[in-house]
């Protein structure tokens, strides 16, 4: 890292691990009017921890997410297996009446939503669930904030880890939906991409149209990832770290909506579809997003849209690249 200061506000540049950026290579800059600091490689950003090897680099929260489990008295808590008990089913408070959002379980979400959004992305479809009744939260809904902390508490040690021999040139996405299970009978959809091993970008939230099929929900969850894969893809060629031309592989586990992106056939079940999210046909007319089918079993971005039993979900852990440090 290499810290710039001046008349202006101070600037930090942070190097990736492909392009270290060292003091020689800031020359455009006048460094007659500028004070210049490098202070070496990074050890932790925003909480955030890094420790690097040869072989790998580690990204992990654990003093962050220890430090909410002591403000909450669950240090030595019972530790279960999964985020949220895929045997419960949340529901609505029953108690019509909102209440004070500026209570301790808006508080604590917020907190868990950090974690989610920057390091533990298998705890981002608890959360994001959760997030829907922070305007009149039940006890039900408290327990079940209480039981992510649990989960916490036993996998605090996870971080994501970055691998310098990893088998695929460039990063690859999964991208998932199930099906109306939403309060509103919408339907979630979840993505994630993968870099060098580990998770670099993830997504769990509710669709904002209702789907009619579980075909509509997966092809609006692909358009979303797509999204996302033409921006990494711009990053990552502004960056000069794009290793090589080829398309950006996206995992679905539908065949009917795979097929719709690479034959926009418009029937008599899909041509109420809104054609905004038509555009992902082009992407892979242009060789720019190329779909590939997944078998249910290996759909990483199946823990993004519900919650899953025990095996499943470790599975599922490993493959976004967490793993105990």
């Amino acid at each position: 890292m290499i810290i710039v200061s001046g008349g202006q506000p101070t600037e930090q540049f942070q190097s990736s691990p492909n392009q270290p950026m060292h003091v020689a290579s800031l020359r455009p800059l006048d460094l007659n009017k500028w004070e210049v600091t490098d202070l070496g490689k990074p050890q932790k950003i925003i909480s955030i921890e890094i420790t690097r090897t040869p072989e790998c680099i580690t990204i992990f929260l654990s003093k962050y997410i220890e430090s909410i489990l002591h403000k909450e008295g669950h240090d030595h808590c019972n530790p279960v297996s999964t985020p949220l008990d895929p045997n419960v089913q949340l529901v609505p408070n029953p108690d019509g009446e909102i209440r004070n959002r500026s209570n301790s379980f808006t508080r604590l979400l917020g907190e868990l939503q950090y974690v989610a959004n920057v390091m533990r992305p298998d705890i981002s479809y608890a959360v994001n669930r959760l997030a829907s009744y922070t305007a009149n939260p039940s006890l039900q809904h408290t327990t079940a904030l209480k039981h992510v902390l649990r989960y916490l508490s036993g996998t605090r040690s996870l971080g994501i880890v970055y691998k310098a021999d990893d088998e695929y040139p460039n990063f690859i996405g999964y991208t998932d939906a199930s099906y109306a299970n939403a309060d509103e009978r919408k339907s979630i959809l979840g993505y994630v991409f993968i870099a060098s091993g580990g998770a670099i970008t993830w997504s769990s939230k509710k669709q904002v149209t209702k789907a009619l099929s579980l075909m509509e929900a997966e092809y609006v969850a692909m358009s979303e990832a797509a999204q996302e894969a033409c921006w990494l893809h711009s990053l990552h060629s502004e960056l000069s770290i794009l290793q090589t031309d080829a398309p950006t592989l996206l995992h679905g586990d539908n065949e009917g909506s795979i097929t719709m992106a690479k034959n926009p056939v418009f029937h008599q079940r899909a041509k109420h579809i809104d054609i905004h999210w038509h555009w992902v046909c082009d992407l892979v007319q242009d060789v720019i997003i190329k779909f590939v089918s997944v078998c249910d079993p290996e759909q990483t971005a199946d823990i993004f849209t519900k919650a899953l039993p025990c095996i499943k979900h470790n599975k599922h852990v490993i493959g976004l690249g967490l793993i105990s440090v």
